[in-house]
């Protein structure tokens, strides 16, 4: 009997051994924030870039980390959320993208964010930017529409979320009069 529950433990031990060193991998060097398309790009001119976000409800207050796409890999950062530089900037015509890790430095807290609750954009000039949650989703990878061009002025924020990061949570948030 004693036999049996020392293999036992070793196969539990094993087993669990194998699943963190997946979740070690995914953490450190997969990158699942991406979505199966490239986005549509469109240029931004001149040196304007984003360079903080804050999310009053839910205590974001993070820098902004200008990022591309290379092939069908996306630049992440781990101090931070990623804007993605080929998009408008926030203000503008246009579906300004960013993203972030869903760890609690990040944006864990991010689907926490309701409609109605204010997002504000600081830029290099010192210009802020108000921004007001219009909707929330939850979305497949698959699920490109969301990071497309777009006729109106928005902020498309996003993160992963489900079991192995398999979809991504999302706040779309437009300008505020």
């Amino acid at each position: 009997m004693q036999n049996l529950i020392s293999k036992l433990f070793l196969i539990v031990g094993f087993g669990f051994l194998v699943f963190s060193g997946f979740l070690f991998y995914q953490r450190n060097f997969s990158n699942p924030l991406t979505f199966k398309a490239k986005p549509q790009v469109t240029r931004n001119v001149g040196v304007l870039l984003p360079t903080l976000i804050e999310i009053p409800s839910i205590k974001i207050n993070l820098p902004v980390i200008p990022a591309l796409v290379h092939d069908k890999s996306w630049e992440t950062t781990n101090s931070g959320v990623s804007y993605l530089k080929t998009t408008p900037l926030p203000g503008q015509n246009g579906n300004s993208v960013m993203y972030g890790h869903n760890w609690k430095s990040i944006l864990a807290d991010l689907p926490q964010v309701k409609p109605g609750q204010m997002i504000i954009i600081t830029m290099n000039n010192g210009e802020k930017k108000e921004f007001k949650v219009e909707y929330t989703a939850i979305v497949e990878p698959s699920q490109t529409y969301i990071i497309d061009n777009t006729k109106d002025s928005r902020i498309t924020i996003y993160t992963c979320v489900g079991f192995l990061d398999s979809k991504r949570f999302v706040v779309v948030a437009l300008p505020v009069s």
